[in-house]
């Protein structure tokens, strides 16, 4: 399948050839034309173009108002953007704004390639028929309060639906084999991308089960054996794994520009962003949370308080309204519990309040009940948006 490509230019000639070879040397791309920023949006309508290139020089603030317009207006189409170098504020923005990837010109010849591959494979994940399984993205924002628990666990609930497995992708720091009390043979570094038949046998082949329900693919074992796993490659185990099993929960580092974690992102049905009732905790999921906004619904991004204890309703309130998104779940602080099923391997017994909040979960990620702690207010959501995070009094004594 070729991605028909539309290029929105108004740098000179150089870099507009220059980009333009870029997409023709790609065999799955197809470049329909190339505009200026001022006629992209009459020419997408009547183009139809699949993937739009949007090049910010010379005025990337201008560009990025496209983007925000473009992405608006069309929010079924992908979209690259492109700079001379990569400017940390211009990445940032980009991806806030809906942007499928950016490519600088410093390494765009290397990077195009599994930029597009990356859409190809969210495309054609988003062609799956609904019985495909689901994959549920696990990021936390903040390090230290329970993320990881929270994904060995819900996956084993996640087993009375229907058979599960967790796929370790903080590479660097990976814990599940360890809360599970497991010794994987295999891992993620010694997956052969080369090999001739990357097929569902091969993936069950690379993972260690738990039990009948539940199987999961370790990080690497040692720093030095996280050698090359690109994005593209990620999405080809998820969406293996996607038709292979019922649900597939994946535990993510907590680096959003880890171009591994992005790739997730975007081919997962349901991000879980788990945060707690503490002010520092609340302002790492607010920028958390204006960032996935733009790009995924409220029916895919999912917020989740762990370690919920009581609070007067005054605090209550503030916490939540700096959040500035509906509480999906709130899992109670059953330190107990948690330490107790981590020392020894375990999921939650169903009695414990651990254990009955995250079937809870489990169930309403399944496909039960939906209902939302929360609601936010749309009457007043853009109101709430511009006052921005204020620190709840509670937290300054």
């Amino acid at each position: 399948m070729k991605l028909t490509t539309l290029l929105v230019c108004d740098a000179g000639l150089d870099k507009r050839q220059t980009i333009e070879d870029l997409i023709h040397s790609q065999p799955s791309l197809a470049l329909v034309s190339t505009v200026s920023g001022s006629m992209a949006r009459e020419q997408i309508g009547s183009l139809h173009p699949k993937l739009v290139w949007i090049e910010l020089s010379p005025a990337p603030v201008r560009g990025l108002s496209l983007l925000a317009e473009l992405r608006e207006t069309f929010p079924q189409l992908y979209f690259f953007v492109s700079y001379e170098v990569p400017d940390p504020e211009l990445i940032r923005t980009a991806y806030r704004l809906g942007a499928s990837d950016f490519l600088d010109a410093e390494r765009w010849r290397t990077d195009l390639p599994a930029a597009v591959q990356s859409i190809q494979l969210k495309h054609q994940s988003e062609s799956v028929s609904t019985a495909a399984g689901k994959v549920i993205a696990i990021f936390s924002p903040t390090g230290g309060i329970g993320a990881t628990t929270i994904c060995t666990n819900l996956a084993g609930y996640l087993g009375k639906y229907g058979e599960a497995c967790i796929v370790d992708l903080d590479l660097q720091f990976g814990m599940i084999s360890h809360y599970l009390n497991l010794e994987p043979s295999f891992s993620l570094s010694t997956i052969d991308f080369s090999h001739t038949n990357f097929d569902a046998t091969y993936l069950r082949n690379l993972m260690t089960r738990y039990d009948d329900k539940l199987s999961i693919l370790a990080a690497p074992p040692e720093l030095e054996d996280i050698g090359d796993i690109y994005a593209a490659q990620v999405q080809e185990i998820l969406y293996t794994a996607k038709q292979e099993f019922r649900f597939t929960v994946v535990d993510l580092p907590k680096n959003l520009l880890d171009e591994r974690a992005i790739a997730t992102l975007d081919l997962a049905d349901h991000v879980l962003v788990i945060t707690e009732y503490n002010w520092a905790a609340i302002l790492n999921a607010r920028k958390c949370l204006d960032t996935f906004k733009a790009h995924y619904n409220q029916e895919k991004l999912l917020l989740v308080i762990n370690r919920s204890e009581w609070l007067p309703q005054d605090v209550l309130s503030e916490c939540r309204a700096n959040l500035n998104y509906p509480v999906f779940h709130e899992i109670p602080n059953d330190v107990k519990t948690a330490k107790w099923v981590n020392n020894q391997g375990q999921i939650a017994p169903g009695h414990t309040a651990l254990g009955k909040a995250l079937d809870s979960l489990a169930r309403r990620v399944a496909g039960g009940e939906q209902l939302l702690i929360t609601q936010k207010d749309t009457a007043g959501g853009s109101a709430d948006k511009a006052k921005g995070f204020k620190l709840p009094a509670f937290f300054k004594r």
